[in-house]
């Protein structure tokens, strides 16, 4: 049996939760898990592997939650094949395998920009490897298919409960994603290289719809003013709706050696949302350089995270629509307003960049200090922002130190 662990603080300067728990008081829920695995080896060609976590909850933002995050049965029947069937990881990033074991890898935090593509990383299903190794160089062709149950979380700024919609604060959407993909991956000589394209299906688990995009149309008549207030309406009749939602996501990274110490890491993902206008379509990219001196590894680090122009226009002209008909009460009108800003939360959507500065420092084999200075600049919104009541976060920066301790035993 072995463990793992991170004890992660940060801590903003602003009032307003970023990714989640990040604030100006400080948290430990961000960054901070426990984990054990299990490895069992029966012969030379069957094995097994149980690993479960402890970590801030996936559909509540006050609970942990114990999960098991791999749980599977491993057929290698020569040494350049491995089939494997169970509770996996995709291999979606340079660190997929690894993302929870803080001391595997240098930075405080991997950039939330390109590694939140998607709603989750492990699956249930089947997958299968075969390797191939060409002189120094080593090539690794995977391939899976499964089917996995989450929740994508979404903040409502405005209490709509009186109106008979969502209450203030964050909701969690039951989905099941349905997933298949190819990744080839290579490590060539101190280099390593990762290339792959996923295909999934999204349906929310209580098997009702997706809003596929808002209509445009007369907010007023039912107040006995019609023609006179025009708005955006997320749910009701006349809302186009979709069964499922399709994602094709491409993801191309690279960690390079450079000698005397130096690393460059980069990946870039691009995820393309089909059936419906207000999924999380997305560009991201990060830029890391490294440089290992002695325990010390220093680093600095770019990322960019930008949804399509469909998303973003949507947003701006929803969230920017003001009901001031001379015509109804103001509270109507300040109830149809806060409608506009409601549907706009309903969208996934992001323009964000983030700059950071931190190092690791290596105690032991087993274990690692790490922290970070990250700058992060919202454009004109990002879903990452939990937003105050009736306002709006844009054209802000959000400084976040972090500091954290990770282990393993």
């Amino acid at each position: 049996m072995s463990g793992f662990g991170t004890i992660g603080y940060a801590k903003s300067n602003q009032t307003y939760n970023y990714q989640r728990f990040v604030n100006d008081t400080g948290t430990f829920q961000r960054d901070s898990v426990l984990g054990l695995q299990l490895d069992a080896k029966f012969n030379e060609q069957w094995s097994a592997t149980v690993q479960g976590k402890f970590a801030p909850s996936l559909s509540y933002d006050s609970k942990w939650a114990a999960t098991t995050s791999w749980a599977f049965l491993s057929y290698r029947p020569e040494n350049d094949w491995l089939f494997r069937l169970g509770k996996l990881r995709i291999p979606l990033y340079l660190n997929s395998e690894n993302m929870d074991v803080g001391t595997t890898y240098d930075f405080a935090r991997l950039p939330a920009e390109v590694f939140s593509i998607a709603p989750t990383n492990d699956f249930t299903g089947v997958a299968v490897s075969k390797n191939l190794t060409l002189g120094t160089s080593e090539l690794t062709l995977d391939a899976y298919w499964g089917k996995a149950n989450t929740y994508w979380r979404f903040f409502m700024r405005d209490d709509m409960s009186a109106a008979g919609g969502l209450p203030r604060g964050a909701q969690f959407m039951p989905i099941t994603v349905n997933a298949k993909g190819l990744v080839l991956t290579a490590q060539v000589d101190e280099h390593r290289f990762r290339a792959g394209v996923h295909s999934t299906v999204a349906t929310r688990t209580d098997g009702s719809a997706f809003v596929a995009d808002y209509s445009y149309g007369d907010l007023g008549a039912a107040y006995g003013a019609p023609g006179l207030a025009y708005g955006y309406q997320a749910q009701g009749p006349g809302v186009p709706t979709t069964d499922s939602a399709r994602n094709l996501t491409y993801v191309l990274g690279g960690d390079l050696s450079l000698g005397s110490g130096y690393r460059l890491m980069g990946e870039f993902a691009r995820r393309e949302v089909k059936d419906t206008k207000i999924g999380p379509d997305t560009k991201a990219a990060y830029l890391s350089l490294l440089k290992e001196i002695g325990a010390w590894t220093p680093y600095v680090s770019y990322a960019r995270l930008l949804s399509s122009s469909t998303q973003r226009n949507l947003y701006a002209a929803a969230n920017g629509n003001v009901i001031s008909s001379p015509y109804l009460p103001p509270t109507v009108n300040g109830a149809l307003t806060a409608s506009q800003r409601a549907a706009a939360d309903g969208i996934a959507v992001y323009d964000q960049y983030t700059v950071a500065v931190g190092t690791s420092f290596k105690l032991s084999p087993a274990q690692k200090i790490k922290a970070e200075w990250a700058r992060t600049h919202i454009g004109a919104v990002s879903s990452f922002v939990d937003a105050p009541a009736g306002g709006n976060v844009s054209n802000q920066n959000i400084d976040v130190m972090s500091l954290s301790y990770n282990f393993v035993f």
